[in-house]
């Protein structure tokens, strides 16, 4: 009978109806159960649903996170329309804060959250590229348009000069040594970004940058479900070079008076090859793309399960640029009884990335008159096979008499490999193998006590393959250089967590210990005499060395102890305090332990009895402040020590012999780097939190900055890290949601979101200044100076450029004089150093996003604007692009006796506006209504990134964000040479849910 009861065969019967919250908007996704069964069903997007009952079943379970989940009697009714209620207590049980969870509405710190909405269907390779504009407080660049490569992440500002500037990455409760690369966007469930101190303080040592904390997904009690998303994309530049040819180079200077019959005889003869090279056209391509994702996910009433696996192809926008990603993830949580639990989180990746080496101005200078491969014509002229990669020595009659022996001119202007050669012919494999295993076991002590253990490895090998092909460089000699590393990163955490609630009083709070180990060997090594550029393996090469900075191994080591207790008294006076002691290995002997505490408060006025009378407009009303201290350890291992390096020594009877020399000084008193901040909020809602204000003032001082300053060369060394100067950052953040429409069928919601910074250095020991002057060749300026941003652009103003009459030169194409006139501020009538001024700062003043979620039906829209302003870039590619000088003053062309001109490297012509408005993202999608057993849901979109992207009119560059060079320290950052171009692109996929 039981068999009977439980078939086909049994008598059912249909009921149906539609899941609204109590705003009467209708809810998707919401669980539909009949008690005492499997059968089950979701809502769909309008919130209706359609479920056959057994014959005998008495009860429907409505359940939705968020809500109170119902169980209605059916009374023989075909149709159930419930209203589900908020459960604000669930709701303010999803936000991680590190070590642990806490109610939303209990908050006291500056803590951004995002979930995943539809996030993993914008078209980029990385998580940290769909947050654009989504994070008050979160400032992330594109400095590298490099598929796969790590873009910039900065919260609230430059606080370090020296150390390590990004943010900790926690995934699953495990501080990763890593990026963001590794993570999937389609297994995150959400994404906290703890932003001052008194959040990030638990994080003692590491939080002082901020706390990025990526929580995936896991499985839940029911039956398996299975997810698959697929999307294929298409990229394309978003900017590009404006670069002359010999037909447009033509007719801008064969008109000119004063131009030479020697200038004119090569334009013309350049423009009767009749090649006109285009380097956007040659360097770029339309980049395809494809990511495959599935998940399967359930449980039992003991145990639940996540596994999902991934398989991505994205091609770059630049010819020979690749990122290729597989990994797979399980992530398993079992009961064993009432008391104890265990839990395991697996993931693996290989990441392979074909890494372009050529800067895009190399490529973009080459000469526009000659093809990449010899033509016919150029075969002919010059005698090098057709085919063969030309050079512009091949145009040259002193180098190649067949070519001089025709009559023709010289008109080349470099040794160097035409660029389309220098793109391909220096390729740069990276592969990176990550694995990962974090495990717990927990044991419920008391109903209120429960003690956690986890253990983990992070391990990760990295190889890098470079090979100097015969027609990649000048020399025409085939190099080769090659890295091997490995890190083993090492993870044990034991806390005690307490939560418990006494009437009106709500405590939780948390201790323990942690220890954490981070080893890393490394071995590099170099190779030439290759025979030919087919084998690039080492062993093909009779001569092969040691690269001394690529090889080593170090090893450095985190020992914590921590604690947090979090009050609530009437879920209105709330208070947090927090402590962390770190010791690092990193430091001296005399400051090896850092002390990193943290308290603050908040009161939720819309809890008192005054507030009453408003609750009909104002549904939300907190003020927050905190305080709090956080660290940076983010400087190689071993620098407070004396390090021996291999020498050479010469004998009393001159044998060389080799040994070691001291390489570094040593500084016991090396310690860390501290950041003290402060932090003050308010949160508003109003109409039922229809429209939802959050604004939070920050003010945060880095003192003790770790900085590897110059010492007098008597010492015997150059440099010494010692703990030294101080750094202010302060700002606003505001974010702002609103929700305009609400209807059963359509609904609209906005959300945006504004930071401010303010950079400024307070103390820089003996000096109140320091000058930075990066490459002799071409030297631009940098200037820190107490009282102003740790980066500026520092140089002299132009007053004017020099004059056809004056410059008249005309040749190569696209040429332009290396020198301008200078302004005399000082009015002595000498242009010296005392007429320099600052000409711009690298950080923006403000940043901002707006996003926007339309629902209609079936259909959704969401899309991402994006802007910064206030920032400038040192852009170095018109120097190339147009000079073609080495940068030197004896050819600039002009007799300049009083020295009245100076280098436009070292003026604000190369300066120029970073601000730019982009749309990030746009996603559009259609979900199908289905009346499936076997699909629960099928939706197909569209989805595009960089669709628009406005820049200021004096930017001529391929990417404002791209500050690629000289990032070394903060004093030089802003300087941009060549960067990859920003990719535009357009996606279609699909998700099915099974």
């Amino acid at each position: 009978m039981g068999f009977m009861a439980g078939s086909a065969f049994a008598q059912s019967f249909t009921v149906k109806g539609i899941v609204k919250d109590e705003t009467s908007f209708a809810l998707p996704g919401v669980s539909v159960l009949v008690n005492g069964s499997t059968i089950g069903t979701v809502t769909d997007f309008n919130g209706a649903y359609t479920i056959e009952v057994p014959e005998g079943m008495e009860t429907l379970t409505f359940s939705y996170v968020g809500f109170k989940t119902q169980h209605l009697q059916i009374q023989n009714r075909s149709e159930i329309n419930p209203i589900l209620k908020t459960d604000n207590v669930m709701l303010d049980q999803i936000v991680v804060t590190g070590y642990g969870e806490q109610k939303k509405s209990h908050l006291t710190g500056a803590i951004a959250k995002l979930e995943n909405t539809n996030l993993e269907q914008i078209p980029v390779p990385r998580v940290d590229q769909a947050l654009y504009g989504k994070l008050a407080g979160v400032q992330i660049q594109t400095t590298d348009g490099d598929a796969g490569a790590t873009p910039y992440i900065q919260i609230r500002g430059q606080a370090t000069i020296n150390a390590g500037s990004g943010p900790l990455i926690v995934v699953d409760g495990f501080p990763i040594p890593d990026d963001l690369s590794a993570v999937d966007m389609n297994d995150v469930a959400s994404i906290e970004v703890l932003k001052d101190a008194a959040s990030a303080a638990i994080y003692g040592s590491r939080g002082a940058n901020g706390v990025i904390l990526i929580t995936t997904k896991t499985g839940k009690k029911g039956k398996m479900k299975v997810s698959f998303t697929s999307n294929m994309s298409v990229k394309t530049p978003a900017l590009g070079y404006d670069l002359d040819n010999p037909n447009s180079w033509a007719d801008y200077a064969l008109n000119k008076p004063n131009l030479s019959e020697t200038d004119k005889e090569k334009i013309l003869f350049a423009q009767q090859l009749g090649h006109n090279y285009d380097a956007m056209e040659e360097m770029t391509r339309a980049g395809f793309s494809q990511n495959y994702q599935i998940n399967l996910s359930g449980g039992s009433e003991n145990t639940s399960y996540y596994i999902s696996g991934q398989a991505m192809d994205d091609e770059g926008v630049v010819e020979g640029n690749n990122f290729r990603k597989y990994s797979l993830r399980v992530k398993v949580d079992t009961k064993l009884n009432e008391r104890f639990k265990v839990g395991v989180n697996m993931n693996g990746s290989l990441q392979q990335r074909d890494v372009i080496e050529t800067r895009m101005h190399d490529v973009g200078r080459s000469a526009s008159w000659m093809p990449s491969f010899h033509t016919p014509e150029t075969s002919a002229m010059t005698g090098y096979p057709v085919g063969s990669w030309t050079m512009e020595e091949h145009f040259r009659p002193s180098a190649n008499p067949i070519y001089g022996d025709q009559g023709y001119p010289d008109i080349r202007n470099t040794s160097n490999v035409n660029g389309y050669a220098k793109l391909v012919g220096r390729p740069k494999d990276e592969q990176t193998v990550r694995m990962y295993v974090n495990a717990y076991a927990a044991y419920q002590i008391t109903d209120d006590l429960e003690f956690r253990s986890t253990g983990g490895v992070y391990y990760t090998n990295f190889q890098r393959n470079y090979f100097q092909t015969s027609y990649g460089h000048r020399n025409g000699a085939p190099e080769a250089l090659y890295l091997n590393q490995n890190t083993f990163n090492f993870l044990n955490e034991n806390i005690l967590n307490y939560k418990k609630k006494i009437g009106d009083h709500e405590i939780s709070a948390m201790g323990g210990f942690t220890i954490q180990t981070n080893k890393v060997n490394s071995l590099g090594t170099g190779a030439n005499g290759f025979l030919n550029d087919k084998i690039q393996l080492p062993s093909a090469a009779t001569n092969t060395w040691v690269v001394q900075d690529d090889t080593y191994e170090t090893q450095n080591n985190l020992v914590s102890t921590l604690a947090r207790v979090n009050y609530a008294f009437r879920n209105k006076y709330l208070l947090s305090v927090s402590s962390r002691w770190d010791g690092s290995s990193r430091f001296g002997a005399n400051n090896r332990w850092g002390y990193f505490p943290a308290v603050s408060v908040g009161w939720r006025l819309m809890e008192e009895p005054f507030m009453a009378q408003f609750r009909e407009v104002v549904s939300e009303l907190k003020l927050t402040s905190s305080y709090g201290a956080t660290g940076n350890n983010a400087i190689g291992d071993y620098l407070h020590i004396g390090n021996m390096a291999s020498g050479n020594y010469v004998t009393g009877s001159d044998n060389v012999v080799p040994g070691y020399v001291l390489n570094n000084k040593s500084n016991p008193d090396l310690g860390w780097e501290r950041t003290f901040e402060y932090n003050g909020g308010v949160n508003i809602g109003l109409f039922e939190n229809r429209v939802y204000l959050g604004v939070q003032y920050y003010s945060s001082t880095t003192d003790q900055l770790l900085l590897n300053m110059d010492i007098p060369s008597m010492s015997g060394f150059e440099t010494l890290w010692v703990n030294h100067g101080k750094v202010r950052n302060s700002g606003v953040e505001i974010e702002l949601t609103t929700r305009n429409i609400v209807k059963d069928d359509f609904s609209w919601e906005t959300t945006a979101t504004l930071t401010t910074t303010k950079n400024e250095v307070l103390n820089f020991g003996q000096h109140d200044s320091f000058q930075s002057t990066t490459e002799s060749k071409r030297p631009n300026h940098f200037l820190t100076q107490v009282g102003s941003p740790i980066s500026q652009f520092y140089g002299y103003r132009v007053k004017r450029e020099l004059t056809d009459e004056e410059f008249g030169l005309y040749w190569p194409i696209g040429l332009q004089a290396n020198n301008v006139y200078a302004q005399d501020l000082n009015g002595d009538g000498v242009i010296d150093e005392n007429d320099m001024e600052v000409l711009g700062k690298a950080n923006p003043d403000f940043v901002w996003g707006l996003t926007n979620t339309v629902r209609y039906k079936q259909f959704d829209l969401s899309f991402t604007f994006q802007g910064s302003h206030g920032a400038s870039v040192f852009n170095i590619d018109d120097h190339y692009l147009q000079t073609h000088w080495a940068g030197t003053n004896d050819k600039i062309g002009l007799d300049d006796p009083d020295g009245l001109t100076v280098r436009k490297t070292e003026t604000d012509w190369h300066v120029q506006d970073a601000s730019y408005v982009a749309l990030r993202n746009l996603n559009f999608g259609y979900t199908f209504p289905l009346q499936s057993e076997h699909i629960r849901n099928l939706r197909v979109f569209f989805a595009g990134s960089n669709l628009l992207y406005l820049t200021s009119s004096e930017y001529t560059g391929l990417n404002p964000e791209g500050i690629n060079a000289n990032t070394e320290s903060a004093y030089t950052r802003g300087y941009q040479r060549g960067p990859m171009p920003l990719a535009k692109s357009f996606s279609l996929g699909v998700k099915l849910d099974f």
